[in-house]
């Protein structure tokens, strides 16, 4: 049975998140934004910020989750950078866990805006790169670990490879959740030390998240992770 092809009118109304995304990304660009989106910028503010959460109790997670969320889908806006804010605005353990949910809905809003707007691209690409998206689909919950356990892999660039490579919702979601948990981890963690340095009166190491006692943790959860895949490979050329 052959589907009736897509309606004109209607394929526009599919770039419009991605378009929207993509907008809100320049205006940010333009307007000076990402002289925020620092690591020093965070450490000055870090009491301040620290007290205002105090003082909106049960409403700053909310909103921060949903601001989280938001910020990732203006795709400019690294997910670390929330991440830490989480940490140092509610402490390690409720900002992980607030880190957790808004950076998997802002991941899951880029993916679907980017599956909405970029559906069938790989396939008119060429057959070599409907191979290469076909062995994602087929080790996607492992690939997905991987890339989100590494933080050298741009988080949005992660998101619309897997909505080009045609990554089932469910697995794309569970992926990113499990991948994000250690490295959410150890950003809030260094959210929360941002707040003990202000309160020392130091400015942190610009280069602290690049650490090796940060990094290389990190990696050897990727190489686990990544061990299913090449068992799978071996056990196929056997």
């Amino acid at each position: 049975m052959r589907h009736s092809p897509e309606p004109t009118l209607l394929r526009p109304v599919r770039w419009l998140p991605l378009a929207f995304a993509v907008l809100a990304a320049l205006l940010f660009v333009v307007l000076g934004g990402p002289q925020y989106v620092t690591l020093t910028a965070l450490a000055a503010n870090a009491r301040w910020l620290r007290d205002m959460a105090a003082e909106w109790t049960v409403f700053a997670p909310v909103l921060f989750v949903a601001a989280n969320a938001l910020m990732l889908m203006m795709l400019v806006i690294p997910a670390w950078f929330c991440t830490i804010a989480g940490g140092l605005l509610f402490g390690p353990w409720l900002g992980t866990a607030c880190a957790l949910l808004g950076t998997t809905l802002g991941a899951t809003g880029v993916f679907l805006a980017a599956r909405s707007g970029l559906g069938g691209v790989v396939q008119r690409a060429g057959p070599y790169a409907d191979t290469i998206a076909a062995g994602f689909r087929t080790n996607a919950f492992s690939y997905l670990v991987v890339l989100r356990l590494v933080p050298l892999f741009p988080f949005t660039l992660v998101n619309i490879a897997g909505a080009l490579a045609g990554v089932p919702l469910r697995i794309y979601v569970l992926g990113t959740l499990v991948g994000i948990v250690p490295s959410v981890a150890i950003y809030a963690s260094l959210g929360n030390l941002l707040v003990d340095f202000a309160r020392l009166g130091r400015q942190p190491d610009t280069n602290l998240l690049w650490q090796a006692k940060f990094l290389f943790p990190l990696l050897g959860l990727a190489v686990l992770a990544l061990l299913p895949v090449l068992v799978g490979r071996y056990r196929r050329l056997r």
